[in-house]
């Protein structure tokens, strides 16, 4: 390359790129990033022309980044790093700190609202965004920076993610006050109609393992409904309508009126970790230090 030319690179391709390297596939970024395979093409098509050198060699059967492909992709994740940080410190200032949180259902609803009271007692002038989602997409806003501090019911390992184990619960078996049997073995529970939470779900990724070991696929139990949250769910097994796997967490007032009852399932207990997930680029911060001593505090409580 002769010269110096004149770059003139926009965002969205940059982003484009990006993400196709990471996940190595067109197809996966356009689904990922919500945009059509074609624009997503196009993009890595311009900044090829602008730089004048090829950056990935595409055929049906491979895919291979180029050395300049490389080189670039490292030019990239310094841009976009970079920039985050610039963000970070406009939308700073001394008096207001706002501290972006991704959950999962249960801690958003049953742990999160004293921790961050505590927080808001000891820390003055701080301010809380919440985002809730399955634990599936809490980690996925954790891996994109779109959340500084995610609460999550599984782990999905990635080189930039930090984990930090904060409260343990319990998975259990419900139904309603006479509908089902008050005990049942494993095996049994393939009898039953049975309400589901949805994919990405760390509950049911929970109690889907656990029944793997005991033998029993997905596949076997009998869904007859799939729900996205679990005060659908539990409005679903108040109806009669199957047996649900919940946290215990969720379901202490209903036991107290006597609606919903645990059903005990002979030599199975699920037990399920919660977690802090930051990227790595927020170890040992501030914000990470008072959420970690916060939720210690919650662990002595259970």
């Amino acid at each position: 390359m002769t010269g110096i030319r004149d770059l003139n690179f926009d965002y969205k391709q940059l982003r484009s790129y990006l993400t196709v390297v990471e996940e190595k596939s067109f197809t996966r970024a356009s689904r990922k990033l919500g945009v059509g395979q074609a624009t997503i093409s196009h993009h890595v098509l311009l900044l090829e022309k602008t730089l004048g050198v090829q950056l990935i060699k595409r055929s049906s059967k491979d895919f291979t980044v180029t050395k300049e492909g490389l080189h670039f992709k490292s030019f990239c994740e310094k841009l976009f790093k970079d920039f985050d940080m610039l963000l970070e410190k406009m939308a700073t200032t001394e008096e207001e700190e706002i501290t972006r949180i991704a959950s999962s259902t249960i801690p958003s609803t049953y742990i999160l609202p004293d921790v961050l009271q505590g927080i808001r007692e000891k820390v003055s002038g701080t301010f809380f965004s919440i985002q809730v989602s399955d634990s599936r997409e809490v980690i996925e806003k954790i891996k994109e920076k779109t959340a500084d501090i995610g609460i999550a019911g599984r782990m999905m390992k990635h080189p930039s993610l930090v984990y930090h184990r904060i409260f343990s619960d319990e998975i259990v078996l419900i139904s309603s006050r006479d509908k089902f049997p008050d005990s049942l073995s494993v095996e049994e529970i393939k009898k039953y109609p049975f309400v589901t939470r949805e994919k990405g779900s760390g509950t049911r990724d929970g109690y889907e393992r656990m029944l793997q070991k005991n033998e029993i696929r997905p596949s076997d139990l009998n869904i007859v409904l799939e729900c996205s949250t679990s005060e659908s769910l539990k409005e679903a097994v108040l109806s009669g309508v199957g047996l649900a796997f919940i946290s215990a967490l969720a379901i202490q007032k209903e036991r107290k009126l006597g609606s919903l009852k645990i059903v005990n399932i002979s030599g199975l207990h699920i037990k399920r970790d919660f977690y802090l997930v930051h990227h790595k680029r927020f170890s040992g911060t501030r914000v990470v230090d008072i959420f970690l001593e916060e939720f210690a505090g919650v662990g002595k409580k259970k």
